[in-house]
C-alpha cells in the first residue's frame, strides 16, 4: 500500500464523512440498556427503513424480524441487500449459502447464533441455509471489526442470529407454501411460568421439492446447439429446528438465561447437471445450550459483570452410491464421509463505566474443540484448547468526539488424537500437531458528534489475524494433504464512516469507505489431484458504500443503497495477479420502496442489479451482469394477523451463481399467513 495514495483516500473519505456520535443519543432515543452496546453506542435513526435499523456506524445495521417475515428471503437474501455484501447460493432453499463482506470471502466471517460462533474445524464458510429466519427476533450486522463480545476473530466482520427471548408474554404461528412444493411452519410461545420465571419456545420447519427447469448445458459449456431443457432432481430439503428458553430474576437481583436449541435438516445432492444423482444426499444435526448469568450494578452501577457456558454440537455427512446414480461405474461401495465437532465455552465479561464519559467491556474466554472422522473417511481426530481475551475502551474526549481502541489475544494449542496422525495418501505420518503463535488483532478509532448533531461518523484503522482451521492444517478432508506450516491470514484495515440526519429526522444518508490488505490468505490448490491448503492468496480492496433512508410520508419507506469497489489479486503468480477476485462485483445497486395503502394493506418493491463478477482466479470465467426483482403485497385484516403474497424473481431470471453449474430457480411465489397471540 503506498502512503500517498492511503491518505489521500482517507481525507477524502474523512471530508465526507467524519467520525461519530455516542451513548447521548441511544437514550434521547430510548434504547434499552441491554441494546446500547449492541449499537456501538453511536445512536439510532427515526428513520426504520422497512426493518433496518441504521445508525452512526455505516459498519453496523441491525435488521429487525419486520424486513424478512413473509417475505421470499433466505438469509443470504436478507444480508446481500445491505451495502458491501455479496451473496452466493447453490439453487433453491436449503442450498449452499454463503456472503462476503467488503470482498473478504466468507470463511473469514464470523458467523453467530445468541453470540456463539458458528464457524467450525472446517475452515469452511459457514452455511446460511441452515438458519431459519422464522427462530429469529433479529440480525445483526457488523461489517468491519468484530466486536469485543465476539472475541474479534473475524477478519471480515460478524452476523449475530438473535432468537426469539423470553422478555415478553405472546407468540405466533405462521404457516407458508409456494411453488415447487415449498412450505414453512413456525410457532412461538413467550409467558411467564411464576413472578420471576419467562418461558419461551418455538418450532419451525420447512421443505421444497426444489424440482425447478434449468437449461441443461449436456456436459459442452461453450456449444449452445446440445442444450435442451430438464428439471432438476434429487435436489429436496427439509429442515426441523426448536428452541427453548428461560429467564429467571433471583433473590438477589441477577438475571439468569438458559437456552437449549436444535436442528435437523436433510437435503438431496443433485450432482452435475448432464449426470444427476439419485441417492445421495446430506445429513446435518447440530444442537446449542448455553447458559447465562448477568449481575446487578456494582459501584452506583459502573460495573456489570457477566458470566456464561456454551456448548455445541454439530455433525455434517454426505452420502453417494455411484452404481445407482450412474451407469458403468466400477465402485460398488456405498460412500458415506463427514465430520462431528464439538466445543465448549466459558467465558467472563466486564462492562466498566465509572464515569458518563468512559466505557470499557472485557472478555475472557476459554474454548475446546473437537473435530472426529465420522463416515467411510478414515478414522481421525483433533483437538484444540484457545484462550481469548478481548476488550473495548472508549473515552469521550470532548462533547462532539472522543476516542477508542479494541484489540484481541489469541493463544491455542492443537493436539492430534493420540499423537499420531495418517494423512488419507498415506504419504506422510504426522507425529504431533503444530507449534502455533500467539494471535493479537486490535485497531483504533475516533469519532465526532453529538446527539444533536446532523452529521456523525467514525476513522478507524486497525490490524487484524485468523490462525487456520484444524481440518486446514491437518488434512482430514478425503483427498486433502496435510499443511502443518500454514501461517495465519491478516489483514489490515481502514475504514471511514459517516451518517447525515435531515431536518424533521425522516431521511438519513450514510456513507463509508473502506480499504483492506490481505495477506497469506488461504486456498485449496490441486496437486496430483490431490487437495492441499496454502498460503497463496494477496489482495488488495478497496471501495465506498451509500445508502439513502427516507420516510417522506407515513405512506412510504425508501431504502437505496450502493456499493463500488475495486478488488485486486495481488498473488505472486502471474496467472493471478492484478486480476478481480472471484464473485466480486465492480459495483452493485438495491432500491426499495414499502407503500402503506388504505384497508390495511402493504405493498413492497425491492430491485437489485450488480456487475459483472468471474468464478475463477483467472478471470476466465465470467458471469453478466443480473438485474432481480421481487415484490409483496401484505394485509392486516386485524390487529395481529397478517396475510402476505410474494413474488421472488419476478423477471424469471436463471443466471448461473458461483458455486455450481446450476442455475438459480426462476420466478417463485409464496404465500404465508401470521397470527399473533
Amino acid at each position: 500500500m503506498r502512503t500517498t495514495s492511503f491518505c489521500k483516500a482517507a481525507t477524502t473519505a474523512v471530508l465526507l464523512c467524519c467520525a461519530a456520535g455516542a451513548d447521548a443519543l441511544a437514550q434521547e432515543e430510548g434504547i434499552h440498556t441491554a441494546d446500547t452496546e449492541k449499537l456501538q453506542d453511536l445512536g439510532v435513526s427515526e428513520v426504520s427503513g422497512a426493518g433496518y435499523v441504521p445508525t452512526g456506524d455505516a459498519s453496523y445495521t441491525e435488521i429487525k424480524a419486520s424486513a424478512w417475515e413473509g417475505k421470499s428471503l433466505t438469509a443470504a437474501d436478507l444480508l446481500s441487500s445491505l451495502p458491501g455484501i455479496q451473496a452466493y447460493k447453490q439453487g433453491g432453499l436449503g442450498s449452499l449459502q454463503t456472503i462476503s463482506i467488503r470482498g473478504i470471502a466468507a470463511r473469514n466471517i464470523l458467523i453467530c447464533v445468541d453470540g456463539v460462533p458458528m464457524n467450525d474445524a472446517s475452515g469452511g464458510a459457514v452455511n446460511l441455509s441452515s438458519i431459519d429466519l422464522n427462530q429469529m427476533e433479529k440480525v445483526e450486522v457488523y461489517k468491519g471489526n468484530v466486536p469485543a463480545k465476539f472475541g474479534v476473530a473475524g477478519l471480515g466482520g460478524a452476523v449475530n442470529f438473535v432468537t426469539k427471548n423470553a422478555v415478553t408474554r405472546g407468540g405466533r404461528v405462521l404457516v407458508a407454501y409456494g411453488n415447487h412444493n415449498t412450505w414453512e411452519g413456525a410457532f412461538q410461545v413467550s409467558a411467564p411460568v411464576t413472578d420471576s420465571l419467562m418461558f419461551a419456545s418455538s418450532f419451525a420447519t420447512r421443505h421444497s421439492d426444489n424440482d425447478y427447469e434449468y437449461t441443461n448445458r449436456n456436459g459442452t459449456q461453450y456449444n449452445d446447439d446440445d442444450d435442451y431443457t430438464s428439471t432438476r432432481e434429487n435436489a429436496q430439503y427439509t429442515d426441523v429446528s426448536g428452541n427453548v428458553q428461560f429467564r429467571m430474576l433471583h433473590g438477589n437481583g441477577y438475571f439468569s438465561t438458559l437456552s437449549m436449541s436444535a436442528t435437523r435438516y436433510e437435503s438431496g445432492n443433485p450432482g452435475k447437471e448432464e449426470q444427476q444423482t439419485k441417492v445421495a444426499k446430506f445429513v446435518g444435526e447440530s444442537a446449542l445450550m448455553r447458559y447465562g448469568l448477568e449481575s446487578v450494578g456494582y459501584f452506583d452501577d459502573a460495573l456489570f459483570l457477566n458470566a456464561g457456558l456454551s456448548a455445541r454440537f454439530d455433525k455434517h455427512v454426505s452420502s453417494t452410491y455411484y452404481p445407482l446414480d450412474h451407469v458403468g461405474y466400477t465402485n460398488k461401495d456405498f460412500l458415506e464421509y463427514g465430520a462431528a465437532t464439538y466445543k465448549l465455552v466459558p467465558e467472563i465479561s466486564a462492562q466498566w463505566n465509572p464515569v458518563e464519559r468512559f466505557r470499557s467491556d472485557l472478555r475472557v474466554a476459554g474454548e475446546w474443540e473437537r473435530a472426529e472422522a465420522r463416515g467411510d473417511s478414515k478414522e481421525w481426530a483433533l483437538d484444540r484448547l484457545s484462550f481469548i481475551s478481548s476488550g473495548d475502551l472508549y473515552f469521550q474526549v470532548f462533547r462532539y468526539g472522543g476516542i477508542g481502541s479494541e484489540g484481541s489475544l489469541q493463544l491455542l494449542k492443537d493436539h492430534l488424537d493420540e499423537g499420531l496422525f495418517i494423512q488419507p495418501s498415506g504419504s506422510r505420518i504426522l507425529k504431533k500437531a503444530g507449534e502455533r503463535d500467539a494471535t493479537l488483532s486490535g485497531r483504533v478509532y475516533s469519532r465526532l458528534g453529538a446527539a444533536e448533531s446532523p452529521l456523525t461518523g467514525e476513522i478507524s484503522i486497525g490490524r487484524f489475524y485468523q490462525q487456520p482451521a484444524l481440518m486446514e492444517l491437518y488434512g482430514t478432508f478425503p483427498g486433502a494433504l496435510s499443511n502443518p506450516e500454514l501461517k495465519r491470514e491478516k489483514a489490515t484495515r481502514f475504514e471511514a464512516s459517516g451518517l447525515f440526519k435531515f431536518p424533521g429526522n425522516r431521511t438519513s444518508f450514510r456513507a463509508a469507505y473502506f480499504e483492506s490488505h490481505i495477506e497469506d490468505g488461504i486456498c485449496w490448490v490441486i496437486l496430483v489431484e490431490l487437495l492441499r491448503a496454502e498460503n497463496i492468496a494477496r489482495s488488495l480492496v478497496r471501495g465506498a458504500e451509500f445508502e439513502l433512508n427516507s420516510s417522506p410520508s407515513r405512506f412510504m419507506d425508501i431504502v437505496l443503497r450502493a456499493t463500488f469497489q475495486k478488488t485486486e489479486d495481488r498473488s505472486h503468480s502471474n496467472s493471478y495477479n492484478g486480476n478481480m477476485l472471484p464473485g466480486e462485483p465492480a459495483r452493485a445497486y438495491y432500491a426499495g420502496a414499502t407503500l402503506h395503502l388504505p384497508l390495511h394493506f402493504d405493498l413492497a418493491w425491492a430491485s437489485e442489479w450488480r456487475s459483472v463478477i468471474y468464478s475463477d482466479r483467472a478471470n476466465r470465467m465470467d458471469q453478466p451482469a443480473v438485474a432481480t426483482h421481487r415484490a409483496d403485497l401484505a394485509y392486516n385484516p386485524f390487529e395481529k394477523t397478517r396475510l402476505v403474497f410474494a413474488v421472488a424473481n419476478i423477471t424469471d431470471e436463471k443466471y448461473r451463481n458461483f458455486y455450481t453449474p446450476f442455475p438459480m430457480p426462476g420466478r417463485e411465489y409464496k404465500f404465508t399467513i401470521i397470527q399473533g397471540f
